[in-house]
């Protein structure tokens, strides 16, 4: 056989050998990123705690106030991550006496530890789905846990909005213990450890319901007083970004009450923007949000995003780490800053 032939019959046999792989899941770069983050709806979520007393008894307890983002893969879910903060102050048991003791230093000593903090390190698959490790920080130490998840809602778009959601439940038991939560009584002479007989070990059950806004049909109009973004936005459109800028600023510095200038409303025009496919547009508008609000790190996180959209890896850790630095609690920004660096 000629030589050309040869090579003709190897090219053939690498195209039916790759054809066969398993198609590789898409790089994970700034923009895919984002598109795979969201955010936990706490008003449709629940973390809830659960341990017992003499023996038998259930105490049920829950937090209302925490942030936390899922970065979900749904073609490779072991490259997917989480990173969550929980307020302790939040936590409630329905008896107000109850829960001051929990936050006092007898527990949770809510005043020198404020916060509850996870990051997952790997997520593995299993026969009923998930299985993610990470720390857990709770009073102070730091411990490895290991929790199963269940995707109980896949990732879905709602086409007219561009709003994506998705839903996860985990349960995880751990020991109070471990965590230097003794629970003596010196805060609560009433409460007898004794005979109340308090398990060390305490199940952890998560509900959460996270999401992705959508700003495909947001409007602007019919607001009192009437929106800036409305104004801003017909500008936009009609003359292009710069002139938009230009207007914002006019208006700002000239009739400073007769638009809502707050936050919001750039934000949600450049987020807007972007849904129509005008990523250098929105990031403009978002500069010039940052440039109003300074010392908003919810502002901050989106420049941050405008650059992750164009796939600028360097200024998006950048703005993240600002916004990062603006609010510590920013589970969006941390968990970017930890994805974008790896």
């Amino acid at each position: 056989m000629h030589p050309s032939r040869y090579a003709a019959v190897f090219r053939s046999l690498a195209f039916v050998a790759t054809a066969l792989l398993p198609a590789r899941p898409m790089a994970q770069t700034p923009s895919r990123l984002l598109a795979q983050s969201y955010a936990v709806d706490p008003q449709h979520s629940t973390i809830e705690f659960v341990s017992r007393i003499l023996g038998a008894v259930k105490v049920r307890g829950r937090f209302t106030d925490y942030t936390a983002t899922i970065v979900y893969d749904s073609a490779a879910p072991e490259r997917s991550s989480v990173s969550a903060i929980i307020k302790v102050a939040s936590l409630t048991t329905d008896m107000s006496f109850r829960d001051r003791h929990l936050k006092s230093p007898d527990f949770f000593d809510a005043e020198h530890f404020p916060t509850i903090a996870f990051e997952s390190d790997r997520v593995d698959r299993s026969a009923d789905g998930l299985v993610m490790h990470g720390t857990l920080t709770l009073h102070g130490v730091s411990r490895p846990i290991t929790m199963p998840v269940r995707v109980v809602l896949p990732p879905e778009v709602t086409p007219n909005t561009g709003q994506a959601g998705t839903a996860f439940e985990a349960q995880l038991r751990i020991n109070r213990q471990d965590f230097g939560i003794a629970g003596t009584n010196k805060f609560n002479p009433d409460y007898d450890p004794a005979t109340t007989v308090l398990s060390d070990s305490v199940d952890v059950i998560l509900e959460l319901r996270a999401q992705r806004d959508g700003f495909l049909n947001r409007r602007f109009t019919g607001q009192t007083p009437p929106s800036i973004a409305d104004t801003v936005g017909k500008v936009l459109v009609a003359n292009g970004v710069q002139s938009a800028v230009k207007v914002y600023k006019a208006l700002r510095a000239t009739q400073p009450g007769a638009y809502n200038f707050k936050s919001w409303q750039l934000d949600a025009l450049a987020r807007w923007t972007l849904a129509q496919g005008r990523p250098r547009d929105a990031l403009e508008l978002f500069k010039l949000n940052a440039e109003v609000f300074p010392a908003s790190s919810g502002v901050a996180q989106g420049v941050a995003e405008g650059y992750a959209q164009l796939d600028d890896r360097e200024h998006a850790l950048l703005a993240y780490g600002r916004a990062l630095r603006l609010d510590s609690t920013n589970t969006d920004a941390r968990e970017m800053i930890r994805r974008l660096k790896q």
